[in-house]
């Protein structure tokens, strides 16, 4: 499949490859752009997501065997939080790797060995890591991680399981970003990063699946931005929904930031067409913390196109979101994906309806686990349990 990509900011054509997906004039990334959205069909006698939403792909065909069973993740009533029964959380922490990236890997190494590539590689800080090799390891491909020094120990041990590349970089992760397509040009090497097209090609089919879930698409989306390759896709997927004659009208997004690094919520509330680098601040939450987004500037647009909102939330906000969700609804989360439960919080009696918060990655892939409560924590021997469960019972 001959593949061209469409800046959403200018209307530049790119013919595709993986080590040039950015726009020319706009230095944004150009996205996958179809001309027949009309005639596309739900396949709904298939398992697999990407199966079932085939003709939306740019693939040539879906191989189940690349496949870890990602995607058709549980959309669940969050009923408890909300008494009205309008808010939803969309569990993308159920994909294989616990974190919504899969559905972006799996696009990825099917078209690397459309493409008779050997070698594919990633720009992260963890998650999108552990997602690609994994993926890398299925697809039978070599894997290549690019992490920026300090990245999570515990992201870098559960990727080092399937044998990959490892690369710790000291220096700026936005160079590092540029760089690692020139290298990926030199040696065969398809980098995969975050706003990727075939990623995002992945991650709009979380908005087909909410749909099919729901019956109708929900009105408001609430979702964690740093790159801006998810809400990218996100939208990409509901606007293709809508197009087919499959929805009514696209959902508005809140794209949330981390309050200690938010260059493109900064650039949103200060009415600017651009965002500008910033120096990031100190957070836990390092999967949203990026001080120059490579999709800042259409991530703009699209939010202010589509009457949406850009907020940021403390390192103590996102915490506790964290802990609610977890005590009220069963659900643990990265601080990182509770931001879209804390900036809800923030909003809801000015957003009203029917909300669906993007729950981006499991509490366990975190690189801080949460705190204890100590009054609820004992270390004891087996012949001073039943003293314990008297002093707390009777």
């Amino acid at each position: 499949m001959n593949l061209k990509l469409k800046c959403y900011l200018c209307g530049t054509e790119i013919n595709y490859s993986p080590s040039r997906i950015f726009c020319p004039r706009c230095l944004q990334p150009g996205l996958v752009s179809y001309s027949d959205l009309k005639i596309k069909t739900i396949k709904e006698n298939f398992s697999l997501s990407l199966e079932k939403f085939l003709e939306f792909l740019p693939l040539d065909k879906v191989r189940p065997e690349l496949s870890l069973a990602e995607g058709q993740t549980p959309l669940l009533p969050l009923n408890k939080l909300d008494k009205n029964n309008l808010l939803y959380g969309k569990l993308e922490i159920s994909n294989p790797t616990l974190s919504f990236k899969d559905r972006g890997s799996v696009v990825v190494t099917h078209k690397a060995l459309e493409l008779g590539l050997k070698r594919v590689g990633t720009v992260s800080t963890g998650n999108m890591a552990s997602s690609t090799v994994a993926y890398a390891a299925r697809a039978g491909l070599e894997a290549i991680l690019l992490f920026k020094k300090g990245s999570s120990a515990g992201a870098i041990n559960y990727s080092a399981a399937f044998d990959p590349l490892i690369i710790e970089i000291e220096g700026d992760y936005g160079q590092l970003f540029y760089q690692s397509y020139e290298l990926g040009d030199k040696y065969g090497i398809y980098f995969a990063n975050s706003v990727d097209p075939l990623r995002i090609e992945g991650y709009k089919l979380t908005s087909f699946e909410i749909c099919c879930q729901l019956g109708q698409a929900p009105e408001f989306v609430y979702v964690p931005v740093s790159s801006g390759g998810h809400l990218i896709g996100l939208y990409k997927g509901f606007m293709e929904f809508k197009q087919a004659g499959l929805i009514k009208a696209l959902p508005v997004f809140i794209g949330v930031q981390a309050k200690a690094c938010p260059p493109i919520v900064k650039a949103f509330e200060e009415d600017k067409e651009k965002v500008s680098k910033i120096e990031p601040g100190e957070t836990i939450a390092h999967s949203i913390s990026n001080p120059s987004p490579p999709a800042g500037n259409l991530i703009l647009k699209l939010i202010r196109k589509n009457q949406g909102f850009l907020t940021s939330v403390s390192d103590q906000e996102m915490l506790e979101a964290q802990k609610l969700l977890a005590t009220t609804e069963g659900i643990f989360v990265q601080p990182e994906s509770a931001a879209s439960l804390a900036a809800y919080l923030k909003l809801k009696d000015r957003f009203t309806g029917i909300s669906v918060l993007i729950l981006t990655g499991h509490g366990l892939k975190a690189s801080e686990q949460p705190s204890r409560d100590q009054k609820r924590h004992y270390q004891v021997t087996l012949n001073e349990l039943p003293e314990i469960f008297k002093q707390i019972y009777e």
